[in-house]
């Protein structure tokens, strides 16, 4: 076999390779197709870093201490009783790690209704009427009690009654309580006797 006749056959062997590369066809099938991969997420429970580095966003992004936050991205909430109680703070609860679901929400309501009719009770308000409705040990507006005075300054790194003043910062307090007994196979409602 002489060369030139060799290097024609492979450079003809090459191109029908490369044709057939990038068309994708083999004889009569159907071209192939890349397969999709649905996209996924995979959720887990935050790592003690990652509460400390979102309770950090949290007092830098609130605006108010008698209102919820401006950032607070809105999220569709779980259906619920058009009746629930404290409704106004279901967004903000959501935000701060609250499960968005039925249940949840309406248990949530009725804790913040029984605790302080919807009102944030702290005694560094600036509205005499809520800083006279202080009872002495219960902050914010799910009541935070002193007895966690020591969690909550480490968490946040700033003093109980400013945290527990911010609303926000009191729901997410609130939630950790009722993640950590819920976690550990109790009741998380037991801070509030609502078990």
């Amino acid at each position: 076999m002489n060369l030139k006749r060799f290097l024609l056959l492979s450079i003809f062997t090459y191109g029908i390779c490369a044709l057939w590369a990038i068309t994708g066809v083999q004889g009569n099938a159907d071209p192939i197709k890349t397969p999709s991969v649905p996209f996924t997420v995979t959720l887990g429970m935050l790592t003690p870093q990652q509460l400390e580095d979102r309770a950090e966003e949290l007092t830098t992004t609130t605006t108010s201490t008698t209102s919820t936050s401006s950032t607070v991205p809105f999220t569709r909430l779980a259906d619920f009783d058009p009746d629930t109680k404290c409704q106004e703070w279901f967004q903000t609860a959501i935000t701060v790690g609250w499960p968005n679901n039925t249940e949840t929400l309406e248990k949530l309501g009725r804790l913040l209704w029984k605790e302080t009719r919807c009102l944030n009770i702290t005694p560094l308000s600036s509205d005499p009427e809520l800083a006279d409705r202080f009872n002495g040990s219960d902050h914010g507006i799910a009541q935070i009690n002193e007895i966690h005075t020591k969690y909550v300054e480490q968490v946040f790194n700033m003093p109980f009654a400013e945290a527990m003043s911010d609303p926000t910062l009191n729901l997410r307090f609130a939630y950790l309580l009722y993640s950590d007994i819920a976690e550990g196979g109790g009741c998380g409602w037991k801070p509030w006797k609502l078990c």
